[in-house]
């Protein structure tokens, strides 16, 4: 495991860059989605996946030894569209819901009624509002203002009002965003529910995430030894940052090629130890008189 204390730190500032790994094969890899593969959009239905970002995942993947998921804010069902050809291990609705390796759909029963209630009430409210985006999932409710900054003091007392008014309910607030979800588990809960399982039981875990959300799984991979990495700024219990998206990307990437490069050199070593081998057994033994 990766050196440093079982205990979960306090809060405090990130390290400023991140560490050198050996073979990617020893790690399993969390990814959250938006604000850590890609760049958070105005609209959540604007997010695109183009072919050099499905590459990257499938690299990151096979580099890992299958060890990869992405443990996100959105549905399950929009990761799978989003990401299409590629299925992957994956949390959503920050936690709510799970898919593991083996394709088991992990996720409580839950009143689909109350959310459409809640959506009813949020639309009512900001109806005449352009910029306020109201986005339904299962669970959950997600009312985002980035178009409308002006409207963040309104949208936050309007989630808290919603959230407190059930002991079922559970407020996340995030970067331009209020989230009202049926209560479950977090990111950090499914994080530590995968290491349970293969193919990431036994790997020291790498988390990678820009918000929030996603300090819960930050503390759960630092108490197992893990590599916890804060994207962009901000106070975290994270151990490591990145300073954008670009710079996780590139580090991400110099471990595949450092991975591959591994392997690379231990085929060659195979067959190097073996051509000796093979030549030592074919050589001719000189005889007695010969060596005289």
């Amino acid at each position: 495991m990766f050196g440093g204390s079982a205990k979960a730190p306090t809060k405090l500032c990130a390290q400023p860059s991140l560490p050198v790994l050996g073979n990617l094969q020893d790690y399993c890899i969390f990814l959250d989605f938006d604000g850590a593969l890609v760049e958070i959009a105005d609209r959540p239905d604007h997010v695109r996946i183009d072919a050099a970002m499905l590459q990257f995942l499938e690299n990151l993947r096979d580099a890992s030894g299958h060890a990869l998921a992405l443990v996100s804010g959105r549905d399950i069902g929009v990761i799978d569209r989003l990401i299409h050809p590629l299925i992957l291990p994956v949390a959503g609705v920050h936690g709510l819901q799970r898919r593991d390796a083996a394709g088991r759909l992990h996720s409580p029963v839950i009143d689909q009624s109350v959310v459409e209630s809640m959506a009813a009430e949020a639309v009512a409210a900001f109806r005449l509002e352009p910029g306020v985006v109201i986005e339904k999932k299962t669970g959950a409710v997600a009312i985002h203002f980035r178009l409308r900054p002006d409207f963040e003091k309104r949208c936050r007392a309007f989630a808290r009002k919603i959230s407190g008014a059930r002991a079922d309910l559970h407020l996340i607030e995030g970067k331009m965003v209020c989230e009202i979800r049926v209560s479950g588990s977090d990111k950090g809960g499914v994080v530590d529910a995968f290491l349970d399982e293969r193919p990431f039981k036994g790997k020291t875990p790498i988390y990678a995430g820009d918000d929030a959300t996603d300090e819960p799984a930050f503390a759960a991979v630092n108490a197992r030894g893990g590599l916890s990495v804060k994207v962009g700024g901000g106070r975290t219990v994270a151990r490591f940052r990145a300073k954008d998206i670009p710079d996780l990307r590139h580090w991400l990437e110099g471990l595949v090629a450092m991975t591959r490069g591994a392997g690379v050199q231990g085929r060659r070593n195979d067959r190097n130890e073996s051509g000796v081998a093979v030549a030592r057994a074919g050589r001719p033994s000189l005889s007695r008189e010969a060596r005289a």
